[in-house]
């Protein structure tokens, strides 16, 4: 590893803290600092006063030795796992006497895999939340609140987080997740290939929404009659055509949380004329052949069908660094345009770390935790890899690029660095260019709020309506997305299910918590 470069990296990380609303601040004080870490005020003064300016740092070196599993998200060899895992260990044994195993689980997997684990009491440490909600996890008791543990072992966390973003963590007055310091904002676009789209010869500033692709999907069908215009992601197309608000997770939203409106009122998505004229928009388009026909099906990743030729395009975030980011994950170059504006909501961006109901030591969790959020060589080693095998270091340059040989096709230790703790800290790749995280600093200060920016939802008194409810949308809800259900049949029994489930119970509840909230502001 090379430390002057990630001591380099670590000054700039310092430069972009105090990310406005709910959003996180660039920490790690210092590469070594394990938990000494000061608060800062906003004027840049110490929080702390004169005497504790200078914190004698605690030794947990002499601790019971202990492993700390952590699972994540994204394609690795298990040999790759081990590698980067022995790497890591040799950080936090000599700090903690902790050595780390690591899993990484694939996108698809990931969910019920994890969900597994934590049902079957299997060790398990740190996971990421991915596709999971906060309020449900810690509602259903899979993770834990983590208060107690943060002010004696996450000092460093303590002091780069400020504290609307704990809100967006704090469930019945505790904390149970360590947001990610990453891109906050969120905005919806279009992956495509580019070279298939130039020799389309098409001309996609006409583009502004989702309805407006029509048209080059039919040119791109026309002249690559084998490749698919629009591909799922593991029986997925997500994506909204507005900036809406899922005021928490679960169901009831605001349709459109950044017109001009000061409309509070939460609707069932699924009942909207936006909602119905989204699936009649992929069910015709499956009709014509734009769509994968076993869209609904599909296990592999939607870059996998793209780099192949078997797809063109796919919906992505847009954010900085998203076309290398698709570039390294597909192999080619690829062109990416925004189809609904960058905005923020109290959910919006919030990938979060969290401990698991089933970690035999907490403590030992929390501070192996607190280290991978605040220390660059540890954050590198466990987004990047291993140095020399999964990449090489641009010591001038300030960058990544691959060993020759290695590409984002056949690395064995892909790079996912959104999903862990602290990307802003970790060397930035050749493709994003030196500036990507002061870049990522500014998306986020720039995006626009939602109206109802800072309401956290409460579900725990709707927590059985919500389970029947996600039993009614796993019928429908993807495959009419994909566009494999006639949704002039298939919407209308989805939206009465969700009543006869209780979809009105949740959405009143919702409202009445969003009213209240509002109330106060």
């Amino acid at each position: 590893m090379k430390r002057k470069l990630l001591s380099g990296l670590l000054a700039v990380s310092m430069m972009c803290a105090a990310l406005t609303g709910c959003g996180d601040s660039a920490n790690a004080p210092s590469e070594d600092a394990g938990t000494t870490a000061q608060q800062e005020t906003a004027d840049g003064e110490s929080a702390a006063s004169a005497e504790d300016d200078v914190q004698e740092a605690v030794d947990y070196s002499n601790q019971e030795a202990y492993t700390v599993k952590i699972v994540c998200v994204g394609d690795a060899t298990t040999e790759s796992c081990e590698e980067v895992a022995k790497a890591a260990s040799a950080i936090t044994e000599e700090k903690f006497n902790t050595t780390i195993e690591l899993v990484r689980l694939s996108y698809g997997s990931f969910y019920e895999e994890v969900n597994l684990m934590l049902s079957s009491g299997e060790k398990l440490d740190l996971f990421p939340n991915f596709v999971f909600s906060t309020i449900t996890a810690a509602n259903t008791g899979q993770i834990l609140p983590i208060d107690d543990l943060l002010a004696e072992y996450g000092q460093d966390i303590l002091a780069a987080v400020p504290e609307e973003e704990w809100l967006c963590l704090t469930v019945n007055g505790e904390i149970y997740g360590v947001p990610n310091d990453k891109d906050k904002a969120e905005g919806f676009g279009l992956a495509m290939r580019t070279d298939m789209l130039e020799a389309t010869g098409y001309d996609v500033s006409t583009i502004q929404t989702e309805a407006d692709l029509e048209g080059l999907f039919a040119a791109v069908k026309e002249l690559y009659p084998d490749c698919y215009p629009l591909v799922s992601d593991n029986g997925q197309i997500g994506y909204s055509n507005v900036a809406n608000d899922t005021l928490g997770g679960d169901f009831g939203y605001l349709e459109n949380c950044l017109d001009d409106s000061d409309d509070m009122t939460v609707v069932d998505w699924y009942e909207t004329d936006t909602y119905a004229e989204l699936v009649q928009r992929r069910y015709d388009w499956a009709q014509k052949g734009y769509i994968m026909p076993d869209a609904a099906t599909n296990t592999q990743n939607a870059y996998e069908l793209m780099a192949t030729g078997k797809g063109f395009s796919y919906f992505c975030n847009t954010k900085p660094g998203i076309e290398n980011e698709w570039t390294r994950k597909v192999g080619v170059d690829i062109t990416v345009i925004e189809l609904v504006e960058p905005h923020r909501t109290s959910t919006t961006g919030m990938n979060t770390w969290y401990i698991a109901h089933n970690s035999e030591q907490p403590e030992r969790a929390m501070q192996v935790l607190n280290e991978m959020r605040s220390n660059p060589e540890l954050s590198n080693l466990l987004i990047n890899g291993i140095e020399g095998e999964h990449y090489l270091v641009d010591e001038e340059a300030g960058v990544l690029t691959y060993p020759e040989g290695v590409d984002a096709s056949n690395t064995t230790y892909s790079s996912v660095a959104w999903i862990w703790p602290n990307e802003l800290i970790s060397i930035p790749w050749e493709a994003d260019g030196p500036d990507i995280w002061t870049q990522t600093k500014e998306f986020n200060e720039s995006a626009k709020l939602s109206r109802a920016f800072g309401f956290m939802w409460d579900n725990s008194d709707v927590l059985n309506e919500i389970t029947a409810c996600n039993n009614v949308t796993a019928k429908y809800k993807d495959a009419m997305e994909c566009g494999s259900l006639n949704p002039e049949e298939a919407l209308p029994k989805m939206i009465q299910e969700l009543k006869d489930a209780g979809v009105e119970t949740i959405i009143a509840e919702k409202q009445s918590q969003l009213d209240a909230w509002a109330a106060e502001q």
